[in-house]
């Protein structure tokens, strides 16, 4: 019972922390952008403030990661 509800305590916790995802791909942007930024490029260059990644890999997917981390 204690190894459950120990277990359970972790999964809510990494639930709670995990980030949420703000980047989106929009319709004649290149790059997955925030739509909440204000940019200061054009939607077809990489705008280093709002969009993702940091790098600027066009159509960039992130890795999924579960509750457990697999």
């Amino acid at each position: 019972m204690r190894t459950l509800c120990s277990a359970l305590t972790l999964c809510i916790a990494m639930a709670v922390g995990a980030p949420n995802a703000t980047y989106v791909t929009l319709p004649g942007y290149a790059f997955k952008t925030n739509p909440n930024c204000q940019r200061h490029e054009p939607k077809t260059k990489f705008d280093r403030r709002c969009d993702w990644p940091s790098l600027g890999f066009k159509d960039f997917t992130p890795p999924l990661v579960t509750v457990l981390g697999i």
